[in-house]
């Protein structure tokens, strides 16, 4: 067996853990410790503009996994090696998968979506650090992401029109409320490019910052992100993802419920405990 092949990693039970691992170093990703508590995930194929390819989707979803098992890790910024963040699917890749019949695409292609959810859902935050063209795919990488900060060189462009088809991977779903319903057909239906200043305008980009300056800008707000409470950031995810898809009374249902979990925790009475004490919180994580 080619010493290529991935494997499936399993519990202590022989049971699947649910995500793909390679055994060797990766390939098509950095990861690294930015500073204490804080992950860098750097796509690194820059020949490509950081196009993602089976295997990239693959070692993404793996550090992912590791990092939601992780606690030293409380934050997560993804960014690209080169002068893109990201262009999307690899489009000399697709000739296998553009071939399959309907169903066996859509099995096919869940592997994508399931790394955006995977992003998505991670229980901590996920910074995109858009640092060039961003296009594609990688528009929903940072769509899926919980924050988007940009250099001023970035591009935001949804090209999939160009070869005949539209963003599938979550464009639509994630950021029609994000930016409009009349911002995103223009976005997909022109296929031109949005410049940073613009997406931070239409509420697509968070912060925007000078190319020198992008990573201090970054890492800044990812220290303040790093000093809250870790269970309140993961819960708020869900409860505000979540609310996203349902009405408003079964949204405050919700939100009680993630409350509820929430307030019985070493953190909440640690929280409580350091605002009458007026001094910073320690978290525990507990």
């Amino acid at each position: 067996m080619s010493s290529d092949a991935p494997t499936v990693r399993l519990d202590a039970d022989g049971k699947p853990l649910g995500f793909i691992d390679h055994p060797e170093e990766h390939r098509t990703i950095r990861f690294e410790i930015a500073e204490e508590g804080i992950g860098l995930l750097t796509l690194d194929r820059p020949d490509k503009l950081n196009a993602f390819d089976e295997r990239m989707i693959s070692e993404i979803r793996s550090v992912v996994w590791k990092i939601a098992f992780d606690e030293a890790i409380r934050v997560l910024i993804i960014t690209g090696a080169g002068r893109a963040f990201c262009s999307g699917r690899d489009i000399l890749g697709l000739g296998y998968e553009n071939n399959l019949p309907s169903p066996q695409y859509r099995a096919y292609v869940r592997a994508n979506h399931e790394m955006l959810d995977d992003l998505e859902n991670l229980e901590k935050p996920v910074i995109s650090m858009v640092n060039g063209v961003c296009a594609g795919g990688g528009v929903e990488i940072a769509a899926a992401s919980d924050f988007r900060i940009a250099s001023e060189r970035a591009e935001f462009i949804l090209t999939e029109n160009n070869i005949g088809v539209i963003p599938a991977s979550g464009a639509a779903s994630r950021m029609i409320e994000m930016i409009g319903i009349g911002r995103l057909k223009e976005m997909m239906m022109t296929t031109l490019p949005v410049p940073a200043d613009v997406a931070e305008r239409w509420g697509l980009v968070n912060r925007v910052f000078a190319p020198d300056g992008l990573m201090d800008g970054t890492l800044a707000f990812a220290r303040v992100l790093r000093e809250r409470a870790p269970l309140a950031l993961g819960m708020a995810k869900h409860v505000i993802n979540t609310c996203r898809n349902t009405d408003t009374e079964t949204g405050r249902l919700i939100e009680r419920l993630g409350q509820s979990v929430l307030i019985p925790t070493a953190d909440a009475r640690e929280g409580n405990a350091a605002f009458r004490e007026k001094r910073k919180p320690e978290w525990s994580g507990r």
